[in-house]
């Protein structure tokens, strides 16, 4: 019986990552993957069955690793800041470990959001940003101005997080709004 080399997978995955998140998803074809991991594509083909199936493994794996890291970091930090601060640095830090997190915030913003892989990504963004609403959902903000104070500190700081992912034409101030929201289950302007 022939298996497959895991090592080979696991450097097809780290290399399509790296090219996902220069030149796009949709910018990234399987002769570039093939290439630059120095494999023809009929091995690429012997490890994954197609873009898209190499693709959801990937953004799978990171995921789950990140919901892990998330969840050991913050499971000691008692006070809301703890927590926001402890999640920014994790998810600086994982993000510079896995560059395709950016499809993350990239893929779902344009015309081909009727492509499987774009939904499958845009529901593993809103899994993402439950788990982490999850995460901050038990914290107590007691007084109305801390809770100002906490929704205008953390969309700073997950706009400076994100700015890196974001494309040119949006802005990360508005994005982070949006994800503060979400996380924190809020409607406009409802944090006062």
């Amino acid at each position: 019986m022939v298996t497959k080399n895991k090592d080979t997978s696991e450097e097809v995955l780290k290399v399509a990552g790296q090219l996902f998140s220069k030149q796009g998803y949709f910018g990234t074809s399987m002769s570039d993957i093939a290439s630059e991991v120095g494999v023809g594509k009929s091995a690429l083909y012997y490890h994954f069955e197609s873009k898209e199936a190499l693709c959801r493994e990937l953004m799978q794996s990171s995921c789950d690793e990140l919901k892990v890291e998330l969840k050991q970091a913050v499971k000691d930090n008692i006070t809301p800041f703890d927590v926001l601060f402890i999640i920014v640095k994790v998810l600086l830090d994982f993000r510079l470990k896995h560059p395709e997190l950016n499809l993350l915030t990239s893929v779902g913003l344009s015309s081909d959001e009727k492509e499987p892989i774009v939904q499958f990504i845009a529901d593993l963004r809103m899994k993402l940003l439950k788990f982490i609403r999850e995460l901050i959902g038990d914290v107590d903000f007691v007084r109305r101005k801390g809770r100002k104070f906490l929704f205008v500190f953390s969309a700073s700081l997950l706009s400076f997080v994100l700015s890196p992912l974001i494309p040119d034409d949006m802005k990360s101030s508005e994005v982070s709004e949006q994800m503060i929201r979400a996380i924190a289950g809020k409607k406009e302007n409802s944090y006062v």
